[in-house]
């Protein structure tokens, strides 16, 4: 089978850019040992790999790691680093930057263009690098590398990357569609259908009769304290505010309304909307014969179904929104006609349009006193939503600056609010009854993606209208609680632990007896196991492929056993094993489906395009030469996962 598919690309600057290599190529690629030497002497202590003559710094290998954990926990709130690492994520993500670093040496090598102009386009389009009228500003773009603690050099070797890849791998992806000799047989093996029993052995059956000494219970929570460890809590300084901080300010005076009446004299004075009836046809000819029929007593709805056309009304139309809808001609016509007349045909933009005039409405103009309680509302919404743009831009240049939550909130007369520590859901595990306020919602997530040595940042609650100042106040890291303060709940988990072993030995001996010939069910009753269950599953290969959709992991090994065996199967969290026999096997036919046979065709050469990706980049890499420093990922491997005791 084709390999499983991983993600390549893992820019450091994550969601802020989302620029990945290319949009729907996913690699199935893990670098692993790829290094043509042992020789290390290139590589200087700071580095951890070296591409071609590129070296990949460990400075550069946090930053995405960082970056890459704070991308797994949008799904994964309460994840570490310790746990991202001991998962794989070390070693995928230092995959992922050698294998970014390996298509630029070749794209270089081959003569591939990457311009800086190119790249400069590419950081015009960065929203963070736009001023405050929406355009490229290269202050603003430095502000941002600042404020993101990122160098503009290493916003450009991102991108530069980015647009090698871009160039390079949708070309090597480009292949040939799969066969339809590969597509049978795959679609097939998708409708095959299998059934079996399982024995299903709690280990509530074998749970020990006496509690465990102290030194056995200190020394099973010592072996699973990961089990047991409590996720990341931190407790969050915060000070919401919206329009209302500013609503004194931007009041406006009675010159300023004066002011406004006066630029706006035309929006105020007398004015008139005509409620219009209309029907356009194709020919001036038949706008004449139009008029001509409703001149005679036919109405213009009549006259308009006749020719399979209907007429459409509008209210309160002015002279101006019917000029921007249809022409000029055809509204000075309207506008010259009287009260229940028909205007002279004109021109319009579909065709020429005849339109009887309904009503006239007449419009007196309004004084200055009676505008002022719109006028007013219009410049306090504009002017509050102007300076409310202008304070939320000095308070991030001001947190770019240094400035504490303190600071600011001081500065703005803005009340600073502190919540108990909370995990990333939002609970307070001291106070059950807690209950987060609704903006923690928003605010949790961006303050579990901040360093916790007191920087503040300014997110958007309301887009607009409502924002809230974060800061980390305290924190906890992950850990496991003193064994006094869970004893009961290790002393259930050890007992649920050597009951499971229990389980396993009377697995073992069942699926013996079920090799030796005995009938699953006979040699259960023999077993005399209490609790102990039989049931019959089946399904077929697709029921285990659909994602998204949980699966019994007893079903998933009924799809690699052979026909007549049976295989045991540990059950989650020490509650017992399984004992999984496979009776029947029934091969799947696609012939005549053809629907299914066009899936599986369209995506069995997605499958070989990303395979083909990732040959090029295998081929990259070789043809670059890469070297990993083994010895200085090892000890960042040991600070990240805290296994150096410290």
């Amino acid at each position: 089978m084709i390999s499983s598919i991983r993600s390549l690309i893992n820019s450091k600057f994550g969601a802020i850019f989302a620029l990945i290599f290319i949009g729907l190529i996913a690699i199935a690629f893990a670098l692993g040992d790829m290094s043509g030497s042992s020789n290390f002497g290139a590589l200087s202590g700071g580095n951890v790999a070296r591409v071609g003559d590129k070296n990949i710094t460990l400075s550069e290998l946090n930053d995405s790691l960082e970056n890459q954990l704070r991308t797994e926990r949008q799904n994964n709130p309460t994840l570490d680093m310790a746990q991202f690492v001991d998962g794989g994520g070390l070693d995928s993500t230092l995959a992922q930057l050698i294998n970014r670093y390996a298509i630029t040496v070749f794209g270089e090598k081959y003569g591939v263009a990457v311009s800086k102009r190119l790249v400069d386009s590419e950081i015009r389009k960065i929203p963070g690098a736009m001023g405050l009228d929406g355009k490229f500003s290269a202050d603003a773009f430095r502000a941002f590398a600042k404020q993101i603690g990122i160098s503009e050099k290493a916003i450009r070797d991102d991108l530069t990357q980015n647009l090698f890849a871009q160039q390079i791998l949708p070309v090597a992806a480009n292949g040939p569609a799969a066969p339809d000799g590969m597509t049978l047989p795959y679609a097939s093996l998708i409708l095959e259908q299998r059934a079996g029993q399982i024995a299903s052995i709690p280990a509530t059956a074998f749970l020990p009769t006496r509690a465990p000494s102290e030194a056995v219970l200190a020394k099973f929570y010592s072996a699973n304290a990961v089990k047991f460890t409590i996720p990341e809590k931190r407790a969050i300084s915060y000070a919401i505010f919206g329009p209302d901080i500013i609503a004194q300010r931007a009041k406006p005076s009675e010159a300023d309304i004066a002011a406004f009446y006066k630029a706006n004299a035309a929006q105020f004075a007398a004015s008139q909307t005509r409620n219009i009836s209309q029907v356009i046809v194709p020919t001036e000819a038949a706008a004449k014969s139009v008029l001509a029929q409703v001149s005679i007593g036919k109405s213009l709805s009549a006259v308009a179904n006749e020719l399979g056309l209907s007429v459409t009304t509008t209210a309160n139309a002015t002279k101006d929104s019917l000029t921007r809808s249809t022409t000029a001609a055809v509204a000075n016509a309207a506008f010259a006609a009287a009260s229940g007349s028909v205007a002279t045909p004109a021109r319009g933009k579909l065709g020429w349009t005849v339109i009887r005039v309904d009503a006239i409405n007449n419009i007196a103009a309004k004084s200055l006193a009676a505008a002022r309680a719109d006028i007013e509302k219009e410049l306090l919404k504009t002017r509050s939503e102007e300076m409310l743009t202008e304070m939320t831009a000095e308070i991030e240049d001001a947190f770019a600056d240094g400035a504490t939550i303190s600071d600011v909130a001081k500065q703005n007369g803005l009340t600073i609010n502190t919540s108990p520590k909370l995990l990333a859901t939002g609970q307070d595990i001291s106070n059950p009854s807690y209950k987060p306020i609704p903006e923690m919602q928003a605010m949790l997530p961006a303050a579990f993606q901040m360093e916790t040595n007191g920087a503040a940042q300014l997110i958007e609650l309301v887009p607009g209208q409502k924002f809230a100042m974060v800061s980390v106040a305290d924190f906890e890291e992950a850990a496991p609680p003193p064994l006094n303060d869970v004893r009961s709940i290790v002393q259930q988990q050890w007992a649920l632990s050597e009951g499971a072993k229990g389980a396993r030995a009377a697995a073992d001996a069942l699926r013996k007896a079920l090799d030796a010939g005995q009938p699953l069910q006979t040699a259960l009753v023999a077993a005399a196991i209490k609790g102990a269950q039989v049931e019959r599953l089946s399904g077929t290969r697709a029921d285990i492929s659909l994602e998204g959709q949980p699966v019994p992991p007893p079903l998933s090994m009924m799809f690699a056993m052979k026909k007549g065996t049976a295989k045991i199967l540990a059950a989650v969290g020490d509650r017992g094993w399984f004992v999984v026999q496979l009776n029947n096997i029934k091969k799947g036919d696609a012939r005549g489906d053809a629907p299914m046979l066009m899936a599986r065709k369209q995506e069995l050469s997605g499958i070989l395009q990303q395979e083909y990706a990732a040959q090029m980049i295998v081929s990259a890499a070789k043809n670059a030469g890469t070297e990993k420093n083994e010895g200085g990922i090892e000890e960042l491997r040991t600070r990240l996962t805290n296994r150096d005791g410290n």
